[in-house]
């Protein structure tokens, strides 16, 4: 399975409302290439007001089909490591964190490994869950995304002090990591009316 994130950008609007129209007419495009949109997240913080993340999975790259007054500032192709088991799009309301690893190549297998062995841990001791972690895909990797779904900002902070044997794991993880970046969003579901924010 391959995910993509596109990051995408509206510099006519300092909001979502032209990229809220312009994923209702790009849907049927990537359904028509075998994939789904497995998400559309919008700001909360990190990511600039009238910018997404478009996040796509399917059996092969897909060809993106934008607007013209549609930016695509940068597109990642990611392969998912234990997570997720799953295809299913995203669907619930809460806060969704990317958070991007710059790694040393050779590294990622035992970055997972600490990862997975943390999460039973972490999850139970927050109301938080675990959406994938995801390597790019391409030889030598340098960079990896961890989505990770919690029920409101406050959670979020919360989790900054897990128990101690996954903060073990995680400090960890982090010495294997070069830098990473957290970015908050929230998810924007496709209804009737268009791609609605859940918060």
């Amino acid at each position: 399975m391959i995910y993509q994130v596109f990051q995408l950008e509206d510099p006519s609007m300092p909001g979502p409302p032209g990229l809220i129209s312009a994923m209702r007419k790009v849907q049927p495009g990537i359904e028509s290439q075998g994939a789904v949109c497995w998400g559309t997240f919008g700001h909360l913080l990190g990511l600039a007001t009238n910018q997404i993340y478009l996040v796509t999975c399917g059996e092969k790259k897909l060809a993106l089909d934008l607007p013209d007054h549609i930016n695509l500032l940068k597109t990642w192709t990611l392969s998912p490591t234990i997570r997720p088991t799953s295809h299913t799009p995203a669907d619930r309301p809460g806060v969704y964190v990317f958070r991007w690893f710059r790694i040393t190549p050779g590294t990622e297998d035992e970055i997972v490994q600490l990862s997975g062995d943390a999460w039973p841990t972490f999850e139970s001791s927050f109301d938080t869950c675990i959406q994938g972690l995801f390597v790019e895909q391409v030889p030598d990797p340098t960079t990896m995304l961890l989505i990770t779904w919690y029920r409101d900002l406050s959670v979020w902070e919360a989790s900054r002090h897990p128990p101690a044997d996954a903060r073990d794991n995680f400090i960890r993880r982090h010495k294997l990591t070069l830098n990473a970046l957290p970015i908050a969003t929230t998810l924007m579901g496709l209804a009737e009316t268009g791609l609605v924010s859940h918060t």
